[in-house]
């Protein structure tokens, strides 16, 4: 293959987390519809939260996470199975029996909303005490209770566009994740406090964790 500059990408992605589905069926219609050459960051800003502006089939409950530090980082670890026969000193064969995918980021918004989400916790927003106060309960949840399930989309840039200075758009979308991971957030005298997250990804019913999908020419 031919070198090509404008396949090197540089560039932060911007995260939103929403409803999750492992439902087959709903897949394509739990996330707001991509909109012809409109960037999608523009179409999630009208999904968070607001009621719909006429963008398509609009999911409208799907929030950002604001800023973020060291980027979004997505790593698979698969594992895999060898069997091995006299006749050679390795592996005649090996497989794969066994796979799992973590999506990574730090929140540099310290909000209440933030820690909920990478604590894990079963409920789904902060609760209102007084006018002017809200509260987040240290949930420590009940045998075998599993973390509240979350979709995650990111969306930042692609390779660059055809003749242009620009860069396309990637939008990743993932159907299912947990946040099962220890989180620290540190209140320091010469650092801002963030909170470090790792999201393990699962799959839909159809196998598949989610879908990576290139637009060119968006604007």
């Amino acid at each position: 293959m031919a070198l090509q500059k404008k396949n090197i990408i540089v560039g932060a992605a911007r995260v939103f987390l929403g409803p999750s589905t492992s439902d087959t069926a709903s897949l394509a219609t739990s996330k707001p519809a991509f909109v012809t050459a409109t960037r999608y960051t523009a179409t999630m800003a009208t999904a968070d939260g607001s009621t719909d502006t006429g963008v398509a089939t609009l999911v409208t409950n799907w929030r950002e996470v604001g800023y973020t530090q060291d980027g979004l980082e997505v790593a698979t670890d698969p594992s895999w199975g060898e069997v091995e026969v006299d006749q050679l000193l390795d592996s005649a064969k090996i497989f794969k029996d066994g796979m799992s995918l973590n999506i990574s980021t730090t929140f540099a918004e310290a909000t209440l909303e933030n820690l909920l989400i990478a604590w894990g916790q079963s409920a789904t927003t902060v609760s209102s005490v007084v006018p002017f106060e809200r509260e987040l309960a240290f949930e420590g949840g009940s045998l075998g209770e599993a973390p509240l399930e979350r979709g995650l989309i990111a969306v930042g840039n692609g390779v660059e566009n055809e003749g242009s200075n620009t860069y396309a758009e990637r939008v990743y979308q993932f159907y299912r994740v947990l946040s099962v991971e220890a989180t620290t957030i540190n209140n320091s005298r010469s650092e801002a406090a963030t909170i470090p997250v790792t999201f393990r990804a699962l799959p839909a019913d159809n196998g598949r964790y989610g879908s990576a999908r290139e637009r060119l020419n968006v604007t």
